[in-house]
């Protein structure tokens, strides 16, 4: 009978490791391309709902799409080199990269003090390989995501904006676990369902015991 309520123990504290799931309080990011994507600056904002800090986001670009990072390379005018703004990577705490490579469709941040609040700006052009000007609304499509604080990545996806013919906004979609980074909660029913398995099996060598006549 012993045995049997060990392995009850045991079945449930499985069960409550594997069904840990998201943590509830969510993360929000606002990134808008508006215009000519050649002179004007790009801007996040963390705008979470529950203090979470922004600890990455990235960007990749539909095709035939890059970053032009480097005149005389990817594109046929001139380059815009990656190059952030306005003291942001200071207030975010912007820990890299310093560049990224001409033609790269996609490009990666990451912050250590990114706030609720606050933006990160720079600058870098957009271009296609035949193709001088790229505004806003022809990188509709593009996904890109952001992690945050909470141990939740933000994947989404850049939408037509109503009212703003030249522009694409990035729309949070699904709310997932940061890769390789446990959120909160899983580490707490993670450290809960091991200590029920260690007294579970603490209980069945008392109980498997053997006594002599």
């Amino acid at each position: 009978m012993k045995l049997k309520r060990t392995s009850i123990a045991l079945t449930g504290a499985l069960a409550t490791l594997f069904a840990a799931g998201p943590a509830h309080a969510d993360g929000g990011l606002t990134f808008l391309i508006d215009g000519d994507t050649f002179n004007l600056p790009f801007t996040i904002s963390n705008t979470s709902t529950a203090g979470e800090k922004v600890l990455g986001f990235g960007i990749s670009l539909i095709a035939p799409f890059g970053f032009d990072t480097a005149n005389g390379g990817f594109g046929i005018d001139n380059s815009t080199a990656f190059a952030p703004q306005g003291g942001s990577s200071v207030t975010t705490g912007y820990t890299g990269p310093a560049a990224f490579a001409d033609g790269s469709p996609s490009i990666a941040f990451t912050f250590n003090n990114f706030d609720v609040g606050e933006s990160f700006v720079w600058l870098i052009d957009v271009d296609g390989p035949s193709q001088v000007t790229v505004l806003g609304n022809e990188l509709i499509g593009s996904t890109g995501y952001a992690d945050f604080s909470n141990g939740l990545r933000g994947l989404g996806v850049f939408e037509a904006v109503v009212g703003n013919a030249d522009a694409a906004q990035f729309v949070i979609k699904t709310l997932t676990p940061s890769p390789g980074v446990p959120e909160p909660a899983a580490w707490a029913m993670m450290l809960g369902g091991f200590g029920i398995v260690g007294a579970a099996m603490r209980r069945r060598k008392l109980s498997t015991s053997v006594t002599y006549a």
